[in-house]
């Protein structure tokens, strides 16, 4: 979906009369920033126009990016909130580099040095609150499906409060989107990879997304990825990854998910998978992690990898109770206006 003038003013007013009386943001867009890569706009690069937003920022401003491919790595700072990242649609509208890790994904685990490594090879990071984007790609390209060894290498950082991405895509192969902390909103976004490819420690609702494996079919049916590593700590930790509706294709084979701490929460509704997805379902980190407090589920799934008879027996079956505690926007919403009921 294209993002354009009239549309994309609609989205932002129905997003901001979401939000609390007592918020700045009830105010319209304050002004417009145009990138494009011809020359044409305020900017021929995205993070020329970032840098523009003033730090402490508490008016939205529009920062419309023309279709075009982007070559350049794109950073949000924290004190730069209240902005609106706006394409011509993903397919036509693109930020793309080819930074990667050295380290392992251990070391990121324990957010050592390793784990600054890989952070640090995001396209896209944005670390301010109340952010919103729409209609654009972000992709890391250094994992090619066909080489012999790939390493983590970031489509997108998210790590601020208020965060919402509407029909956006997330394209890599390892690591792609670092869904990291606080509350995300992905709405109708097209998120591919091949290991680990959503992860983090965030509280997420992804609505009706496409979820899609590139491992390659050559590695054949004994070597499969994950889709999800999810890193919550400890029991009172809020964190969870749950998808509602959407679907889940592409190619090789994946697990829907492994338990990267030992409360590690992903929940998959309605969602149609395809067969990609491995038999047994989920998996710990390691053979032999202690699984207990894991909280993997599936409820109402459809399509030929919904077939739970040969899921692992630490699967977790919910109440209908606790279905909705996940599905219920309030997972992630307390008024803020970045999701849609």
């Amino acid at each position: 979906m294209e993002c354009h003038g009239t549309v994309s003013l609609v989205v932002l007013v129905l997003v901001l009369l979401r939000w609390p009386a007592s918020s700045s943001a009830w105010a319209p867009v304050s002004r417009t920033i145009t990138v494009d890569s011809e020359g044409r706009g305020d900017f021929r690069s995205i993070q020329s126009a970032v840098n523009l937003v003033p730090d402490g920022n508490r008016e939205w401003v529009r920062i419309h990016v023309r279709a075009g491919r982007y070559r350049e790595k794109v950073t949000i700072p924290k004190e730069k909130g209240y902005i609106l990242l706006e394409g011509e649609g993903h397919l036509s509208t693109e930020i793309y580099f080819d930074d990667h890790a050295h380290g392992s994904t251990d070391g990121l685990m324990c957010r050592g040095t390793d784990a600054m490594q890989t952070y640090e090879t995001a396209t896209f990071s944005v670390y301010a609150n109340d952010f919103v984007a729409c209609d654009i790609a972000f992709t890391n390209t250094h994992n090619g499906v066909n080489k012999s060894h790939v390493t983590q290498a970031l489509a997108a950082l998210v790590d601020g409060d208020r965060i919402a991405f509407h029909h956006c895509a997330f394209n890599g192969f390892e690591d792609t989107l670092c869904d990291n902390t606080d509350r995300h909103y992905f709405r109708e976004c097209f998120i591919k990879g091949g290991v680990d490819f959503i992860f983090g420690y965030a509280r997420s609702i992804y609505d009706g997304c496409t979820l899609v494996s590139n491992i390659p079919p050559r590695y054949g049916r004994r070597r499969a990825g994950w889709v999800t590593a999810h890193a919550r700590r400890h029991a009172g930790d809020p964190g969870g990854f749950v998808f509602k509706g959407g679907e889940l294709r592409g190619t090789g084979r994946q697990y829907l998910g492994r338990a990267w701490n030992k409360y590690a929460t992903v929940v998959y509704y309605h969602v149609n998978m395809s067969s990609v997805v491995v038999p047994k379902g989920w998996a710990p980190w390691y053979a032999g992690n202690d699984t207990n407090n894991v909280l993997f589920a599936e409820v109402g799934c459809t399509g030929p990898g919904s077939d739970m008879a040969g899921r692992v027996p630490w699967e977790k079956h919910l109440s209908k109770a606790e279905v909705k505690k996940f599905v219920d926007m309030s997972f992630i919403d307390d008024g803020w206006p970045l999701v849609e009921k």
